[in-house]
């Protein structure tokens, strides 16, 4: 059968109908924050499930502990900090037990609730989770730009920014109806970033042997020089799909998501975030992250 969610249930954070209207209203005169790419795309991945158990950017207690022992406080497996960093103007402006509005791009697309802004140590982040302190590794770098304060607390996503690829995706709720409509109880997760080769082929074709079915879940965003672009990997899924793979035996859907470039630590997120889709199987690739 589908997989159980991380922690045994599946999170929304979605407010919709008379509700959202309500809250749209009430974004406008609140402090704000703004978003850059990264963070909106871990709104949106904490508020489907995809982050599932989480509610929202973690505090101190859950970053020590997912720094020292891969785990969350409540000893859930969780192995990359999902945080939303503050300059200090802004850590000025706000306080434990504000209600505050999240902006991406100039729209007003979550309200959030502060537990608790703390400081962090930028070189113990990056070791714990890079194993290295050298800035020429992409995720090193873009982490010693953070911002020294952290905001934490449970958050509701009230509005999206669309982009051109909306069409290919699905939600962890949407993956369960569909995986149980067509009887699939097995199911493997193949994340990529590239387009298909033959390596991947076998792979998958080899996977489906032993499942019901395949979910491939292309990461769309901001990646590494030298990645392909993400139409091209999509247009390239789509032809194997459509005349190569028996039919019915795949399923496409793209995950918005940065890429840290974290190794061991970052395949089991990816694992974890494809188990709140459904998946009973994962594929770890060569080189997966």
């Amino acid at each position: 059968m589908v997989s159980k969610p991380h922690g045994g249930r599946l999170v929304s954070r979605v407010v919709e109908g008379v509700r959202r209207e309500y809250r749209l209203r009430e974004a406008v005169e609140l402090p704000s924050i703004d978003l850059d790419d990264t963070r909106y795309r871990d709104l949106e991945n904490i508020s489907f499930g995809i982050y599932s158990p989480l509610t929202g950017f973690i505090g101190s207690e859950d970053l020590n502990n997912v720094l020292n022992n891969m785990r969350l406080s409540n000893d859930l497996p969780w192995t990359i900090p999902i945080i939303l960093d503050v300059d200090e103007d802004t850590r000025s402006l706000i306080k434990e037990g504000d209600e505050i509005s999240l902006r991406y791009r100039g729209k007003y697309v979550a309200l959030m609730n502060i537990e608790e802004v703390y400081k962090f140590d930028k070189k113990l982040y990056v070791e714990k989770v890079f194993k290295t302190r050298d800035p020429n590794h992409p995720g090193v770098a873009k982490a010693y730009k953070y911002n020294e304060y952290l905001v934490a607390g449970d958050i509701e996503l009230i509005d999206r920014v669309l982009d051109d690829y909306e069409n290919y995706f699905l939600t962890p709720k949407e993956t369960r109806v569909l995986f149980r409509e067509r009887g699939w109880k097995t199911i493997v997760g193949f994340q990529t970033r590239n387009a298909p080769h033959l390596g991947h082929e076998y792979i998958q074709k080899t996977a489906l042997a032993f499942v019901d079915g395949l979910f491939i879940n292309p990461v769309i965003g901001r990646k590494k020089r030298g990645d392909y672009r993400d139409e091209v990997i999509l247009d390239a899924y789509k032809t194997l799909i459509s005349h190569y793979y028996p039919r019915n035996s795949v399923v496409l859907s793209i995950v918005r998501y940065e890429m840290r470039y974290a190794g061991p630590r970052e395949a089991v997120h990816h694992a974890i975030m494809r188990k709140n889709f459904g998946c009973t199987h994962f594929i770890i690739g060569r080189d997966h992250a």
